[in-house]
């Protein structure tokens, strides 16, 4: 029988070497258990695989991302659920023909004896493993030294977002992905070139749709400005869905500055009823815009839902101004008649405030129409605001 051992002077395990002797003087096939004992009875799982080489080691990144969980404008970070895969060749742990299989499974428990590379997301602020019921890594070991070592993890990073579009804007989020300990002489990083980034077909967003997501290599982050570490990116478009605040904000704002212009029809007489028309619209839309600074992002430049609801405010306290003015001259002109005919003054009067009227009934929605239509031109016909 014939033991294949492709192996450098120093790569191979002296455990490996004296089974295989055993196994040249008439031993059977080792047992699994056996080859494990012998494979790792002198690795050092602290050094990594190309040290006595001087040379790098290459490891092809990929990811599956689950789910997003959330995208936060308030704190302004990212929550996904993702496994992170990665792979790289480790000589000492060759074993070619040594037992009868390709590859090799480890538990959980035997990783910690194999040295992994010391990834982690730079822009990361909090962060998980999971381990219910066992911890959600695996490792496969391939005869030719290549390791596959997967895991699954829970990962708030964040996600700086520019707002002025808000909520008609879209977003990009990255992960910034390095190596903590090991610099580009030692370790390095690199996309898996075949489908590096996988989604699951079922994940859904609340408020976004992830649009297209682009990976590259950049330059090192996060304090090293010399670029040593090596460091690769995932970049994640968001197109936010404006369904919610079509419902809830748009919808409703438009139908209260509708309902502002109703006192243009009533009677210049309807004081009490053009009064609290007027005070019912402005306090309703105040209220509304209270409300709705609770949930929006606390910024301190000007936002495209800042800009709609004070153009509202501003229509629904003009329909209430347009009375005022109305009132006030008719007193004057009143006041001014040289008319010894009160009644033929007050119908003067009563004819102008109706002009004003008739006016605001068309200038109001013309100019509110005007109003809409650029709001809606400028902040998702031009050109979008991508951070």
């Amino acid at each position: 029988m014939e033991y294949g051992l492709h192996c450098e002077s120093v790569s191979c395990s002296k455990g490996l070497i004296v089974l295989l002797l055993m196994l040249m003087h008439g031993g059977s096939r080792a047992t699994r258990e056996e080859f494990i004992q012998a494979l790792l009875i002198d690795y050092d799982s602290r050094i990594q695989p190309n040290f006595e080489n001087d040379s790098y080691t290459d490891v092809n990144v990929s990811l599956f991302i689950n789910s997003v969980d959330s995208i936060s404008e308030q704190t302004m970070d990212l929550k996904l659920n993702m496994f992170i895969q990665q792979e790289w060749i480790d000589e000492r742990l060759q074993f070619y023909g040594l037992i009868d299989s390709a590859f090799l499974e480890l538990d959980s428990k035997l990783i910690d004896l194999i040295w992994v590379p010391d990834l982690y997301v730079t822009n990361e602020k909090s962060a998980s493993f999971h381990d219910v019921t066992v911890p959600n890594k695996m490792l496969h070991l391939y005869e030719n030294g290549r390791i596959v070592y997967r895991l699954r993890a829970s990962i708030t990073a964040a996600c700086p977002m520019k707002l002025h579009k808000y909520p008609l804007d879209s977003q990009v989020c990255a992960l910034y992905i390095q190596s903590f300990a090991f610099t580009r002489n030692n370790l390095r990083f690199r996309w898996r070139k075949v489908n590096p980034i996988q989604t699951n077909e079922n994940m859904e967003l609340p408020q976004f749709e992830l649009r297209e997501h682009h990976v590259s290599e950049c330059l090192s982050f996060g304090g090293d400005t010399e670029g040593n570490f090596t460091c690769i990116q995932l970049q994640m478009s968001f197109n936010r869905n404006i369904g919610y605040f079509v419902i809830q904000v748009y919808i409703p704002t438009i139908l209260i500055v509708l309902l502002s212009w109703v006192s243009f029809w009533l009677s210049i007489d309807a004081v009490p009823a053009r009064i609290s028309l007027g005070i019912l619209t402005v306090l309703t839309l105040t209220n509304q815009r209270t409300n709705m600074a609770s949930s929006v992002p606390q910024v301190s430049y000007i936002k495209a839902l800042d800009v709609w609801m004070a153009v509202c405010l501003g229509f629904v306290f003009a329909a209430m101004l347009e009375y005022a003015l109305v009132n006030v001259m008719e007193r004057k002109d009143v006041q001014k008649s040289d008319s010894f005919d009160p009644d033929l003054s007050k119908v003067k009067v009563q004819k102008r405030g109706e002009q004003i009227d008739r006016i605001s009934r068309l200038a109001f929605p013309l100019v509110f129409l005007g109003f809409c239509a650029l709001y809606w031109i400028v902040y998702t016909k031009v050109v979008r605001l991508y951070p």
